[in-house]
């Protein structure tokens, strides 16, 4: 099938990346993990909902710059890509 049916129908998510655990990202994530729980033990219920609407955005706000990246990146290869087959002609050149 065409890379480009095989992403029609689902088959390729650019997006989707293999997990691999790494020693620095567990550390981090433990700590964030902890701190957030000691950080929730002291809020009342008002600020914990503020908090709750606090993560949501910085959430959208990762994915939005994610995707931004993400495009980028693709566009950055469509350039390599098309400068490959640019000038075509020197490749056959003695000079």
């Amino acid at each position: 099938m065409h890379i480009l049916e095989e992403f029609w129908y689902g088959n390729i998510n650019p997006v989707e990346r293999p997990f691999q655990r790494q020693r620095g990202f567990d550390k981090a994530f433990r700590m964030l993990t902890k701190n957030e729980e000691k950080l929730l033990e002291t809020l009342n219920e008002q600020e914990k909902e503020l908090f709750d609407k606090f993560k949501a955005c910085y959430d959208e706000m990762i994915q939005i710059t994610e995707c931004q990246t993400f495009i980028k990146g693709f566009k950055l290869g469509a350039r390599f890509v098309i400068a490959c087959f640019e000038n075509d002609s020197d490749i056959y050149d003695d000079d």
